[in-house]
């Protein structure tokens, strides 16, 4: 992947973007950059947080009767919060 899709992952943690916006087009850069082979030339820690992120993006659902293990968009963001933090701390 690339520190673009971390980047990108910490303006919607900066409340740059909203939920819906940040899923779709995540999960879509993903799917670009991973087509690309691009996944292959990153730090392990970074493409371990970038998995995560991939991971809660999916399961982010906008609708009030979402399932126990979906997100909605405070989770999301605390979620992908926290994966920034660890990638970064290096934990």
């Amino acid at each position: 992947m690339s520190t673009t899709l971390f980047e990108f992952s910490k303006s919607f943690v900066n409340e740059r973007l909203n939920a819906c916006v940040f899923s779709n087009a995540y999960i879509e850069l993903w799917r670009i950059e991973g087509q690309q082979g691009l996944c292959k030339l990153d730090d392990p820690k970074l493409s371990g947080c970038l998995s995560s992120i991939f991971c809660v993006a999916d399961l982010y659902n906008p609708d009030s009767d979402r399932e126990e293990y979906e997100f909605d968009e405070v989770q999301l963001r605390t979620k992908v919060s926290e994966f920034i933090q660890s990638a970064e701390s290096g934990v």
